[in-house]
């Protein structure tokens, strides 16, 4: 473990990143350079007053932003997974995405009230998360407006920002009117389809990929761990890998000591999508108080990307990310024992795989073609969703004077009974449960 010098800017660039532009890297999913991002980057944490430690932890860096004060930052904290230069890039990037979009920044002057019950007459009628709510209640929502054509969304502030909820926000709730009881509503509470990027486009890109890879895995659990006669598991055969995703392969078995699976599990919209996931590695396995091993959760990695190739990389690299972060930081694992009598859910928050994996098909690889800049990827993926009648709406949270952006996105209809990973006692939404059962 190793740590970097302060970055009080980007004059820095990350080491093996070559100078100038270079060709559009992942897929046509960013917009410049490792070595201009990087400098794009440092310049929205000074812009911001803030400096940025990065400390190497083995197949993945932290980035922890600090005030002038030298006191960490609030929600300063992100990972960056994949080679060195695009692992530090990467925490950079994620730790300004959780400062601008955590809780300590949420301004009341920018939240709207709205009752429960107009919110289910609208797109996110039928959505688990709002009917866990008292129709009667009125709840914070930010606007979103559509990414393409008119129309705007309000979305209930505590979907996206789990911070929304914490003890500490009970005044900013009082001031804007929200009275609403999140007890049953808050084990749906992520930062789903929060991202940054070093442009607007190139945010976008990312919220959308990350809605529809976490979408994906809601199907792919809800399909695996509830129905009566569970569709096969999609392996992809690791013979088929191109060279570099192969080696990427064969370096995360050897680091868990144990099988890595590549799982398909690209849905309907064709996005290819994919679960990388293993079943060996002894830390997965670490006992909770007594408790059976199962109820450890799982390390996973996932991906989407309308590049075949480059959503294997994500998902392979954050299965090496998860471990390392596990390994290194040894995060208090979850209390599961609310599940201990639905062993459905706890297979699913487990991603226990076990019976699954024999009756698995193998499925080659297949490589997709991308867009080639950000733009034209975004486009992309609005089109592909719109298709299958799902509009995304974005709400902007922070965009420095450098272009750098923060953003928000909610695409209704898309699932997120992946929460359950997370160990929260949540149930798939519609959209899962009508894939789940063909």
């Amino acid at each position: 473990m190793t740590d970097s010098d302060p970055i009080p800017g980007g004059t820095m660039a990350p080491s093996g990143t070559p100078s100038g532009a270079a060709a559009r890297p992942q897929a046509g999913e960013r917009e410049f350079s490792l070595a201009m991002a990087w400098e794009l980057g440092g310049q929205a944490v000074a812009e911001a007053g803030l400096t940025a430690r990065l400390t190497d932890l083995g197949d993945v860096w932290r980035c922890m932003l600090y005030g002038a004060d030298g006191r960490p930052a609030p929600d300063g904290g992100g990972n960056g997974k994949g080679p060195a230069a695009d692992a530090r890039v990467g925490a950079l990037f994620e730790a300004l995405e959780h400062h601008h979009s955590g809780a300590a920044r949420l301004d009341g002057d920018h939240l709207v009230l709205r009752r429960v019950a107009d919110l289910l007459d609208g797109p996110l009628a039928g959505d688990p998360a709002l009917a866990a709510l008292e129709p009667g209640g009125e709840v914070a929502c930010r606007v979103h407006t559509a990414v393409t054509g008119p129309g705007t969304l309000d979305v209930p502030v505590y979907l996206q920002c789990p911070g929304y909820l914490d003890p500490d926000l009970a005044e900013l709730r009082r001031q804007v009117g929200d009275t609403c009881d999140y007890t049953s509503a808050a084990r749906y509470s992520s930062n789903n389809g929060t991202a940054i990027g070093a442009t607007r486009a190139e945010a976008l890109v990312h919220a959308l990929a990350e809605a529809v890879e976490r979408d994906a895995l809601s199907v792919l659990l809800a399909a695996t761990f509830l129905t009566a006669a569970p569709p096969p598991l999609r392996l992809v055969d690791p013979a088929t890998l191109p060279d570099d995703l192969a080696a990427l392969h064969r370096y995360a078995r050897e680091r868990l000591a144990g099988p890595v699976h590549l799982i398909d599990m690209t849905t309907d919209l064709g996005v290819p999508a994919y679960l990388a996931r293993t079943t060996a590695a002894p830390w997965h396995r670490r006992a909770l108080d007594g408790r059976a091993p199962k109820d450890v959760l799982s390390l996973l990695g996932m991906g989407a990307s309308l590049s075949s190739h480059h959503a294997a990389r994500r998902a392979l690299a954050e299965l090496l990310q998860a471990t390392a972060l596990d390994d290194q930081l040894r995060p208090v694992p979850r209390d599961l024992s609310h599940l201990h009598g639905h062993p459905r859910l706890l297979a699913a928050a487990t991603v226990d795989l076990t019976d699954h994996l024999p009756g698995a098909t193998t499925t080659a690889f297949v490589a997709t073609s991308a867009p080639a800049t950000p733009e034209q990827h975004a486009r992309h993926l609005v089109s592909v969703l719109a298709e299958q009648g799902h509009t995304p709406y974005v709400h902007a949270l922070h965009t420095a004077s450098n272009g750098v952006s923060t953003i928000a996105v909610a695409v209704p209809g898309l699932d997120r009974f992946f929460g359950i990973t997370s160990g929260n006692a949540v149930i798939p939404g519609p959209r899962a449960r009508r894939l789940a059962a063909r």
